[in-house]
């Protein structure tokens, strides 16, 4: 098997769960401690995302080189059987639409993404 996992630092483990799981279906797999998280696992059917706080290892909470701000040139990508529902629904639950939902009928195309907490690009196509 061969898969990549992407790993998040957040400021704060629960909130980004909470995001995570609340809007975009994911289940938590592993959280470390369970009460006050500073690692976390989720999972959503192929797909998997590992949390970790800033604070929670010394070499992670360093400044970022320049002061760039965290998820810059970081897009995950989500594929959705229909885009234009999942679109209606995530704006109806409240999620930051941060690209304007673009469609392509002839190709059978749609795309948009949303910010997470810490503004980490989610772009959700299908």
């Amino acid at each position: 098997m061969f898969r990549i996992v992407p790993q998040l630092t957040v400021r704060d483990v629960s909130r980004s769960v909470e995001f995570y799981t609340g809007l975009l279906g994911f289940t938590v797999t592993e959280a470390d401690p369970p009460d006050a998280p500073e690692f976390a696992a989720l999972d959503r059917e192929e797909a998997s995302l590992f949390l970790v706080s800033d604070a929670s290892r010394e070499a992670l909470s360093q400044p970022v080189p320049g002061g760039t701000p965290r998820g810059v040139g970081v897009r995950l990508y989500l594929e959705v059987d229909d885009a234009v529902s999942e679109h209606g629904r995530l704006a109806a639950a409240g999620a930051q639409i941060h690209r304007a939902l673009e469609q392509d009928p002839g190709q059978n195309y749609a795309e948009f993404s949303i910010l997470d907490p810490d503004g980490y690009e989610i772009g959700i196509f299908s």
